[in-house]
C-alpha cells in the first residue's frame, strides 16, 4: 500500500495506530487518546461508512480491519496474518468499539432501533440492553493491553449473545411475520456470520499461540 493509503486507512481505522504501539508502552498507556481521539474518530469513519446501504459496515470490519491488522503483523515482521493478531483486531473494534456504537443507538435513540426492529417502543429494557453492552464492550476494549484469557472470555460471552439475538430475530420473524429492517436485515447476517468468525479465529489462534 502506498503511503497515502497507510495514512488514510490510519484515519479510517485509528484503532491500529492504537494497537501497534500497546505492545511497546506500559499498560494501559494512551488511555487519554483513546478516549478523546480514537473513539470519536472511529466513530466518524464507521458512521461514513454506515451510509452504505446493507454492506457498509461489513466492508468496514471485515475489509478495512484485517487490512489494518495485516499492516500490524508487516511492521512487526510477523509471517502473514497470525489468527491471535487478527482476533485482537476483532475483539478491540468489532466488540469492543462495535458495542459502543451499539450502545449509543440503545440508548439514545431507543424508539427509533425499536421501531427499526418492529418491537414496542419505551421499553426500559432497551436501556438495560445498553448498559450491558457497554460493560462487554469496555471489556473489549481492555484487550488492547490484555491479551490471552480475556479475549477468550470476550469471544465467547459475545459470540452466546449474538447468537441468542439471531435466535430471538428468527422466531419473531416465523412466529410473528416481523420483517422490519433491523430484524432480518443485516444485523442478523451480521448476527450469524461475526459468532462463526470469532469463534473460528478463537480456535485457531489457541492452536497457533499467541502474536503480537
Amino acid at each position: 500500500m502506498t503511503a497515502a493509503a497507510l495514512q488514510l486507512l490510519d484515519f479510517l481505522v485509528p484503532f491500529g495506530a492504537l494497537l501497534r504501539r500497546a505492545p511497546d508502552a506500559p499498560p494501559f498507556a494512551h488511555w487519554p487518546r483513546l478516549l478523546w481521539r480514537y473513539v470519536p474518530q472511529t466513530f466518524f469513519g464507521y458512521w461514513l461508512f454506515s451510509l452504505i446501504p446493507w454492506i457498509g459496515g461489513f466492508v468496514y470490519m471485515l475489509v478495512l480491519v484485517p487490512l489494518s491488522a495485516r499492516r500490524h503483523a508487516q511492521e512487526r515482521g510477523l509471517p502473514g496474518l497470525p489468527p491471535a493478531l487478527l482476533l485482537q483486531y476483532f475483539v478491540v473494534i468489532l466488540i469492543g468499539f462495535g458495542g459502543l456504537w451499539s450502545t449509543t443507538g440503545h440508548l439514545f435513540m431507543a424508539d427509533w432501533v425499536a421501531s427499526q426492529i418492529g418491537w414496542p417502543t419505551g421499553s426500559p429494557f432497551q436501556t438495560e440492553l445498553a448498559f450491558a453492552t457497554l460493560g462487554l464492550s469496555l471489556a473489549a476494549l481492555l484487550a488492547i493491553w490484555i491479551t490471552d484469557h480475556l479475549i477468550t472470555a470476550v469471544v465467547v460471552a459475545k459470540s452466546v449473545f449474538l447468537l441468542g439475538a439471531a435466535y430471538v430475530h428468527l422466531v419473531d420473524a416465523i412466529a410473528h411475520a416481523n420483517y422490519s429492517p433491523l430484524n432480518i436485515g443485516t444485523p442478523l447476517v451480521g448476527d450469524l456470520v461475526y459468532p462463526a468468525l470469532l469463534l473460528t479465529l478463537l480456535w485457531k489462534a489457541r492452536n497457533q499461540g499467541p502474536s503480537s
